[in-house]
């Protein structure tokens, strides 16, 4: 390492990066040292001088003392004017970073603080309804909608549960025993579930949209944001408010071809949301919340996510109505039929 190199070392050694305490320790010890060096000298000159010059009584002569004075003095101070000007603005912008730093801590804080806010008012949402979840078993049995059911079925189960109409949290109680009493096979309890989404929607739509976007909330953030950590914190919060009864048919919703594009199974799977579901194996098939018979493959639908890498090429009518595929993408008014002059007689 040459001189040039060990001066510019010396030189980043004045300005540490570190924290605010311990900033510029070693700066003033410098600065102090250059300022009574130069004074030393200069104290040096005025006495060697003035010994000098005491021989002579020539006016002359103290003029050029002066001058020798002042020549070797200036240059010291102007460099020590320099050097502190050059140490106040690196000490600026040090304190311009540590400042940015305290204020990017800061909008993290009140970002994360707004994710919290969002994540728990939708969990209060999500409570609220719970509460007013209302079902009615004499609604659900309206004709053609349940042609897999007998009207016996229908008869035992009613006259089992003692009541028609069920509220809250009991709810979902009912609605798992609803589909799955007297079911021989998966595909007859997902034939009940579906016609109960098609026709009643009302019941657990809005329930499961809520919770779609509470997990929504919790993905959707940047990690610089919200942490993969505290991500899976808020999953495992959000969780531990379902019943096993409702992450029952929160399994069924969401398997393929009932109500999901498989959007919200990938968060089901990201976040594990199915760890508590009690499952055990039955023959060739499991018994999923001690009613629930599912199958192999509808259990294999949770342990990948679905790929969406791929391009959606089909066409949708778009609009308000967004990718809802209910809707031709090619819809068309129907020609008005123009009105026709009575002829006269």
């Amino acid at each position: 390492m040459n001189r040039i190199e060990k001066f510019y070392t010396w030189f980043d050694e004045l300005f540490p990066q570190a924290n605010d305490q311990k900033l510029n320790q070693g700066l003033p010890r410098v600065l102090a040292t250059i300022l009574l060096v130069a004074a030393a000298i200069a104290f040096s000159l005025l006495i060697i001088n003035l010994y000098v010059f005491s021989f002579t009584e020539k006016i002359s002569d103290l003029g050029t003392f002066g001058d020798f004075f002042g020549g070797v003095l200036n240059p010291i101070l102007t460099f020590l004017t320099l050097f502190g000007l050059i140490a106040t603005i690196v000490i600026q912008r040090q304190e311009l970073r540590l400042s940015r730093i305290e204020y990017e801590k800061t909008a993290d804080a009140l970002s994360t603080q707004a994710v919290e806010i969002t994540f728990f008012n939708i969990l209060d949402l999500h409570h609220k309804i719970v509460d007013n979840l209302k079902v009615d078993i004499n609604e659900l049995k309206a004709k053609g909608e349940f042609t897999g059911i007998a009207e016996e079925v229908f008869l035992n189960f009613i006259k089992m549960s003692k009541k028609t109409t069920f509220n809250g949290r009991v709810a979902f109680d009912e609605i798992l025993d609803f589909i799955t009493y007297g079911a021989k096979s998966p595909a007859e309890i997902l034939e009940r579930y579906k016609a109960i989404q098609d026709n009643h929607n009302h019941v657990l739509g809005h329930y499961f949209r809520n919770l779609y976007q509470a997990l929504k909330v919790i993905h959707s953030h940047d990690e610089g944001v919200v942490s993969k950590e505290n991500k899976r914190k808020y999953a495992s919060i959000l969780r531990s408010q379902l019943s096993t009864k409702e992450l029952a048919l929160l399994f069924i919703n969401c398997l393929e071809g009932i109500s999901d594009t498989g959007r919200f199974k990938n968060l089901l799977v990201e976040y594990s949301m199915l760890e508590h579901l009690p499952i055990k194996e039955y023959e060739e098939a499991f018994i999923v919340a001690g009613s629930v018979l599912a199958s192999k493959e509808q259990v294999m639908e949770y342990k990948n996510k679905k790929d969406f890498s791929y391009v959606d090429l089909q066409k949708t009518f778009g609009g308000a109505f967004g990718k809802n595929k209910g809707i031709p993408y090619n819809l068309k008014p129907n020609k008005e039929i123009q009105p026709t002059a009575e002829s006269g007689g």
